[in-house]
Order: C-alpha cells, then structure tokens, then sequence
C-alpha cells in the first residue's frame, strides 16, 4: 500500500487550503487529486485492487466480487437475502464500482473524496463504501421484486451522492469495523476458490478441443 500522501505547509500556502494529513472529514487532496487524476488512478489501481483484475480472465474482478458477496451477506443480511431470492448478482453493479474505484459511478468530487480516503486507509475503503451504497437504499432495496429496478435504484443513488461527507460518514458509521487485514485474508480465501474455477473452466475448454 502507498503512504498516504501529505502536504507541506508552503503547498498549503500555494493553494490556501489545510495542510492537514487526508482523511475522511477533510478534503485536503482535492485540488490536487483533480489535476493528477491519471496519475492517482494507475496508483491506485496498482495498490489497491487484487492483482489480476485486467488480465484476460479477470480473475482478480473475480476475487474482489467474491469478497464483496460475502461481506454483504455479513454486514447488511436482509439485503443479501433479499437479492439472492431475486437471482440479482451484484456483480452487476458492484464490478464497474470497483474496477473503476467509482469514478463512473459518484460524482467528482465524491469520487475525489473517497480515493482521498482510499490513499489514507487502504483498500478497505472500497468495501466501506460499497456497502454504504447498498445500505443506504435498503428499506427501498428490500420492497423492490425486478432486476432492473435494483439496477436503476442504486444507479440513480450512486449518480446523485453530491454530498461526500453524507456517504463517508454512512459508510464508517453504518458499516461497522472492517480492518484491511479482514480484507487480505477474505481475498486469499477467495483467489483459491477462483484459480480452481478458472483451472477446472481451461480443462474443460481442453477437452473439448481434443474432442472436436
């Protein structure tokens, strides 16, 4: 994981904002999160998410999905419930959150908010703030029967989070304790899982090929 990024008082002076250490109530990086952007994003991607999330099997996408099924069915169990009666894969929606660390999901300056976070406590902060998303809409969540009214449910919330202190206070607050190293251990659980999908899934495609 990278050190969080802090800045020096005469870059504060530059810029006349805090020079205060990122974290979830203040919006120290911001000015510079927006001009770096590509940078920050390759950063993060690189230190954040599983290894593996863009290679031809995507199964590092695989793994993080995983960890995020099962940590919805432990911290908000209705709603997992609820959805797995429904045939809903949260995958649906949670796979562009994640492999995009929400930049096509929140609005900017949300967005900036949350990477802001993500640099200061890890990758942690993707799973606290997915989870927020789902919790905050459950009463809505949990009286909904059709796919695609989930879809439109957590698009249209996920679209209209203007208010970053609103989410990142759900999201700790609501959420409950979730360390990092819950996370690298759910993730290794899972990578066994997936690489024994993914080696069963090529024997098959093998065999086939022998056969035709």
């Amino acid at each position: 994981m990278v050190a969080p990024l802090r800045r020096t008082p005469s870059m504060a002076a530059s810029t006349g904002h805090s020079c205060t250490a990122p974290g979830r109530g203040t919006p120290s990086l911001l000015p510079r999160l927006e001009y770096c952007r590509p940078v920050i994003t390759a950063v993060l991607l690189e230190n954040v998410l599983v290894s593996d999330c863009y290679t031809d099997t995507l199964s590092g996408c695989h793994v993080e999905q995983r960890v995020f099924k099962d940590l919805l069915a432990k911290k908000c169990p209705r709603i997992a419930a609820h959805l797995e009666a429904m045939g809903f894969d949260v995958s649906l929606v949670a796979t562009e959150w994640f492999l995009c660390l929400f930049s096509k999901s929140l609005p900017s300056e949300t967005t900036l908010r949350v990477w802001d976070v993500l640099f200061n406590e890890g990758a942690k902060v993707l799973f606290h703030v997915a989870l927020a998303i789902f919790k905050m809409r459950e009463d809505d969540l949990l009286r909904i029967q059709h796919i695609g009214d989930v879809i439109d449910i957590l698009q249209t919330t996920t679209h209209h989070l203007y208010d970053p202190d609103e989410l990142l206070t759900f999201a700790f607050d609501k959420i409950g304790s979730m360390t990092t190293n819950t996370i690298t251990k759910e993730r290794k659980k899972q990578e066994t899982v997936v690489m024994a999908e993914l080696d069963q899934r090529i024997r098959r495609l093998s065999t086939l090929n022998m056969d035709g």
